[in-house]
């Protein structure tokens, strides 16, 4: 997949407004270096990053052209005087960094960062988390080193993803809002979620368990709310629409939410296509939507917090949160409906 693809793919899912941004570390000086520096004014390396992801420029810059102490010594750039400084790239024999919107670039990035506001970047942290095995996204951040340490030094030395919640320098110098935080990545993870968004999230959602794999009073909870019972999936009509509900297994063989599921049929394909295309402009996550044939799968996902077992038990309380997720999910396949037709 080319990095514009990765891009684009990976903006759509978590509608991040700005770019992703590719950084290069150069340690060796060529004389297209020398003579490609794009930088015209010194700055700091975290507004490069920002106007990057922003503004979509392109920055090629080497020491001379960075105004920020921290910079110097995180990328790489020189070794510390006195003691050692935590993170940084190490040994210091940075030439070179490379700064450049992810889709512009056509050469493998060392690491990605994107801005985001703490709402993207929780949507990202549980796709992380997700992809490995559930596991917490483990962070390190102090307020210092910001985007230069924590963002590219820490990805890059230790093939993490880290998260930052900037630092004064960054905050006060280089533009950033207070709204905003900063993730960087090891491109491999970057590629590796990025490649696991959507359809591969729907398509796990809406896989449901043989009936027989589901306890008795779950079964007579979901049918009380008016869905019948089929071979993997319950079913039900509810105003205008079939809604269709799938309790998929985790990774640990449980069932702990549900999907909902409305499949909207149109006259071919090429339509279908181009409805999906359109629902991505305004289907907000946890909604998810792939097309299929003339088809277009729009499903909610419903996290129970705990087993279908107990969370079946509960009453009002479990009749409110699917009653809710399908009122939700009426009003997003009639909004596609809206927008199709005009």
């Amino acid at each position: 997949m080319k990095y514009e693809e990765l891009s684009t793919k990976f903006r759509k899912f978590f509608e991040l407004p700005s770019s992703p941004v590719a950084v290069r570390i150069i340690t060796e000086i060529t004389e297209a270096h020398q003579e490609h520096k794009t930088s015209t004014r010194p700055m700091r390396f975290c507004e490069m990053v920002r106007r990057s992801a922003v503004y979509g420029e392109s920055f090629l810059f080497g020491v001379e052209e960075l105004t920020c102490t921290s910079g110097e010594l995180a990328l790489g750039f020189t070794e510390p005087s006195y003691g050692e400084v935590y993170p940084r790239i190490k040994p210091a024999n940075t030439k070179f960094v490379s700064v450049s919107p992810l889709e512009r670039t056509d050469k493998k990035p060392d690491s990605v960062i994107i801005v985001g506001t703490p709402r993207k970047i929780m949507r990202v942290a549980t796709v992380l988390s997700q992809l490995h095995e559930k596991q917490p996204v483990e962070v390190k951040f102090k307020g210092e080193f910001a985007v230069c340490g924590e963002c590219t030094a820490i990805p890059y030395m230790e093939k993490k993803v880290n998260m930052s919640l900037l630092c004064n320098g960054a905050r006060m110098f280089s533009g950033y809002r207070d709204d905003e935080i900063v993730m960087g990545f090891p491109l491999d993870d970057f590629i590796h979620i990025a490649e696991s968004t959507e359809e591969k999230e729907i398509t796990n959602a809406l896989c449901g368990c043989i009936m027989d794999d589901i306890p008795a009073n779950a079964v007579s909870a979901i049918e009380k709310i008016g869905f019948g019972k089929g071979t993997d999936q319950f079913f039900g009509r509810f105003g205008p629409e079939i809604v269709r509900l799938y309790t998929p297994k985790d990774k640990e063989g449980k069932i702990t939410s549900l999907t909902l599921h409305v499949p909207v049929k149109f006259r071919d394909n090429e339509t279908a296509s181009k409805v999906n295309k359109i629902a991505q402009e305004f289907l907000q996550y946890p909604l998810l939507h792939r097309v299929r044939d003339n088809w277009v799968d729009i499903a909610l996902p419903v996290e129970l917090g705990e087993s279908l077992n107990r969370a079946s038990m509960r009453g009002e309380k479990f009749d409110s949160l699917i009653n809710g997720g399908i009122d939700t999910l009426l009003k997003e396949v009639e909004k596609v409906k809206r927008k199709a037709a005009g």
